[in-house]
């Protein structure tokens, strides 16, 4: 899958809007979370090359999160392990996933000036609706949340994903949109933190138009 992407990074013309803010951040060594929809996130790794701090994506605790680890390595990420529970499971988060250990890590991570890019929709879903826990590290951190849209074309729907998941093409173009910085209150909980979540959402799904329309496609946010 490494080589892979290399070959989809080498071969397709990178298109990049919004980043004035997100480099300006950067610049200021303000704590930043970056979020994109779980379906695009293998589209996504090309992304840190674009980042001149330290940054470390959270995946799973898991072997498929293991494999991940190793696959974006080389494209200048480190990994933080652990994950939370999606409200479609209709489940507590288990244990073992080590969402608590993940989130203190990522705290830190954020409080000596790296940046974390996560995925805003945890699995098992639901798909584009963004969970609580991403929200809430920004917010204790005191860190910026910058919505990512990304789309290739041409890229093909990889059918029966609860996620939606796009598989990017080589020989084409690749578009990264880089949504205004959100920021939010450390208290925010309840109905504030709810309304929170939906203005990621919102975000995102911006984002992710633009990146789409960046490269003539139709305006979808998935």
């Amino acid at each position: 899958m490494t080589l892979y992407i290399h070959l989809v990074e080498a071969t397709t013309q990178a298109h990049i809007a919004g980043d004035g803010p997100l480099n300006r951040l950067q610049l200021e060594n303000k704590p930043i979370v970056l979020l994109l929809w779980h379906g695009r996130n293998f589209q996504g790794i090309p992304i840190g090359r674009y980042f001149h701090r330290p940054i470390s994506a959270l995946t799973s605790r898991s072997r498929d999160g293991a494999i991940i680890a190793n696959i974006i390595k080389p494209f200048g990420f480190g990994a933080i392990q652990g994950s939370g529970t999606g409200a479609a499971a209709n489940k507590a988060t288990n244990p073992r996933k080590r969402g608590a250990q993940a989130f203190r890590t990522m705290l830190n991570h954020l409080k000596a000036g790296e940046i974390v890019l996560a995925t805003a929709d945890v699995p098992p879903g639901p798909v584009f609706e963004t969970g609580p826990g991403m929200v809430r590290l920004a917010a204790k951190a005191g860190a910026a949340i910058i919505p990512i849209g990304v789309c290739y074309k041409p890229e093909l729907p990889i059918l029966g994903t609860w996620d939606k998941s796009h598989l990017p093409l080589p020989f084409g173009q690749r578009a990264m949109v880089f949504g205004e910085p959100i920021y939010f209150a450390a208290d925010a909980t309840g109905e504030a933190l709810s309304e929170a979540q939906k203005q990621v959402d919102a975000a995102i799904a911006k984002a992710q138009t633009e990146a789409a329309l960046i490269l003539g496609k139709k305006p979808l946010a998935d």
